[in-house]
């Protein structure tokens, strides 16, 4: 069977469908704006500002490392950009202040690799931005969108218990603890939301 043939008949999102051509035209899509914030997809020129701030003490405990040099960076993120948000049509996305568009953060949205079929909600704001509110503005917008835009309806959060301010977050946000995870030498907490 032919792929048009297949898709006769089949009503696409009209959302999903701007989104998908938008990545295929090399666009980045839009994801949430707040009052002070705008969350999209992650574009090349974004990464020297994420590779500094994950390379920002403890930062890598978090979301990851970041590759050891900034063209394995580069290359990385080259491929995420391309087929991440293609094929869950989430990701971690770009944090930037809408007063002069600054790289603050990364945000957003991933497959966890604990949890079978779960999705995880994961946020770092950049050192000099943090104290501002910036990690709860954003993951609020990015629940919602995860609800209304991609039927998302439980997200996790996996907290290391010694970062208070993740904890302080999740709990602000309207997740419950759910359990503790032993995770190699750290205790994790697993925190679940779930939309109405």
């Amino acid at each position: 069977m032919e792929r048009e043939e297949w898709l006769e008949g089949v009503e696409l999102d009209p959302g999903f469908a701007e989104r998908d051509r938008r990545r295929k035209a090399g666009q980045a899509v839009e994801i949430v704006r707040t009052e002070r914030l705008l969350v999209r997809e992650t574009v090349l020129s974004d990464v020297p500002a994420l590779y500094e701030m994950g390379k920002e003490e403890g930062a890598g405990e978090y979301l990851g490392p970041v590759q050891p040099t900034m063209e394995e960076e580069m290359e990385f993120m080259a491929a995420y950009i391309r087929h991440a948000y293609a094929f869950y049509d989430f990701g971690l996305w770009t944090v930037l202040e809408l007063a002069g568009g600054e790289v603050v953060g990364r945000a957003g949205l991933f497959p966890s690799k604990i949890l079978d079929e779960g999705v995880e909600l994961g946020y770092l704001i950049r050192r000099n931005r943090r104290g501002r509110g910036y990690a709860s503005e954003c993951c609020r917008a990015i629940l919602t969108y995860a609800s209304e835009v991609l039927d998302l309806h439980e997200i996790h959060v996996l907290s290391d218990r010694r970062n208070t301010a993740s904890l302080r977050v999740a709990r602000g946000l309207g997740f419950t603890e759910r359990e503790k995870i032993q995770k190699e030498a750290s205790e994790w907490t697993h925190w679940i939301w779930e939309s109405l």
